[in-house]
């Protein structure tokens, strides 16, 4: 859509629009898209960060990063010698790199770090780097474990550190229509949210290719271990670190984090859901995995219920969809469409009554209810669409530099992470105790 000129889309989408009756159509424009913008940056202002992790994800990161704006790279950290080849490929400049993170946190040309790193390296680099002076975006899910989380909000509290939790979906401009919709009463009182999502290819179920080079010469597999379990090198274990419980959450830490953070920012979520109920199974990637490939969890809310659906055998389109008494709210790709509903009667409503009472009350019904001819509105939905060339990882990142920058407090703080990781361990609780996870907000842990 980079190509497409913003006459050209709206004229094209009306087109579209007028031709189904579909409704009407709106392309979003935010109050300020800082992070395209081309402008200077004084000197004094450039935000100098290290990396701790450049896989994947972290890889991803670095190269969006650096094309922000008064945004400069100046280390980074990886326990793999090829990562660490790679950060110097991706930044283009011989900056220097580690397989130490510590080095990192002590080095004064850093003002805050971004890691991207195995769920459960998150609790210690975050603690450490607070603990340092360093702001940090640390990638979701926040925690490997619930009482991580209450650790990280200390140290983000009591070192007056910058904690942003990756999980886009909070600096989105499309989920913040959707809050806003839903703020102002357009779909009624919300009681029942869907997320879905599936995927149908070995790398979408984290089978990632193992580098040809790995091995305990070039990797520190020890220190990469950390509190994990200890055990010989395992390059898949390393490689496919999401398919084991020592080292991240499955479907629930890499899958249902984006629909909750979704779900809790549009609904204004301030605390943990109050049950889970998971169920599922592993019904193809027989690869010596420890989660499931498919799982289906229903939380409950104070005001709401929630179902979450991901399966990694079956590719579905992710949707996020808010189902009130006054019609829905339906988050596709980089669309938000409202569908209004009035909840009214369309005939009368009188079941199993004998003929004439009910010819009686019919008759008195349609003089009340019936429109007039030529007086009748038809209910339009209207779909909302993120401008062309929108990225909300851009705009996530830029919100972090923005915090460091100005202090103002982050959009995902390590309260508002720390909410969505206990839903996600709430879910696999759930399935792995087959049980109903309670989360006891009290005691700060989750009870079966």
């Amino acid at each position: 859509m980079d190509g497409i000129s913003r006459r050209a889309f709206m004229r094209d989408t009306m087109a579209t629009a007028g031709a189904t009756l579909a409704g009407r159509a709106f392309l979003l424009e935010p109050e300020a898209l800082a992070a395209r913008s081309p402008r200077g940056v004084a000197p004094g202002d450039t935000i100098r960060f290290g990396i701790i992790g450049v896989g994947m994800q972290g890889s991803g990161l670095l190269r969006t990063a650096i094309r922000l704006p008064g945004v400069e790279c100046v280390a980074a950290c990886d326990l793999y010698d090829g990562r660490q080849q790679l950060a110097k490929e991706i930044v283009d400049k011989a900056i220097p790199t580690t397989r130490r993170y510590q080095e990192l946190l002590e080095n004064k040309d850093i003002d805050c770090l971004i890691a991207a790193v195995p769920d459960h390296w998150h609790k210690q680099i975050v603690v450490d780097a607070c603990a340092a002076g360093k702001d940090i975006y640390c990638e979701k899910p926040m925690t490997h474990h619930v009482p991580e989380g209450f650790e990280m909000i200390a140290a983000e509290k009591k070192n007056n550190r910058i904690v942003q939790i990756g999980s886009q979906r909070r600096s989105s401009i499309i989920y913040a229509k959707a809050k806003e919709l839903l703020d102002q009463g357009a779909v009624g009182n919300v009681c029942l949210v869907e997320g879905v999502m599936g995927r149908n290819d070995p790398c979408g179920a984290w089978q990632y290719t193992v580098p040809p080079d790995l091995s305990p010469e070039t990797v520190d597999w020890e220190t990469w271990l950390g509190a994990a379990p200890k055990r010989p090198f395992d390059k898949l274990r390393w490689t496919r670190w999401r398919c084991y419980q020592d080292y991240g959450e499955g479907i629930p830490g890499d899958l249902f984090v984006h629909l909750l953070t979704g779900i809790h920012y549009i609904t204004g979520i301030t605390g943990p859901p109050e049950r889970a109920r998971s169920g599922g199974g592993l019904f193809r990637w027989n690869d010596g995995r420890d989660v499931p490939d498919v799982m289906t969890t229903l939380y409950d809310y104070p005001k709401f219920c929630a179902t979450l659906r991901v399966t990694l055998n079956t590719y579905t389109p992710e949707i996020t969809r808010l189902m009130g008494d006054r019609g829905t709210l339906e988050i596709h790709g980089e669309t938000v469409t409202l569908s209004p509903q009035d909840g009214l009667d369309r005939q009368p409503c009188a079941p199993g009554w004998p003929k004439k009472i009910k010819a009686e009350y019919a008759e008195h019904w349609h003089d009340e209810h019936e429109s007039k001819p030529g007086t009748q509105t038809a209910l339009e939905s209207t779909t909302f669409y993120a401008p062309p060339g929108y990225d909300e990882d851009r705009e996530h990142l830029w919100n972090f530099f923005e915090s460091v920058r100005t202090r103002r407090p982050s959009v995902e703080d390590a309260t508002f992470g720390n909410n969505t990781a206990i839903a996600c361990h709430m879910a696999n609780y759930s399935y792995f105790h087959k049980t109903t996870a309670v989360w006891d907000a009290a005691a700060k842990m989750i009870k079966g």
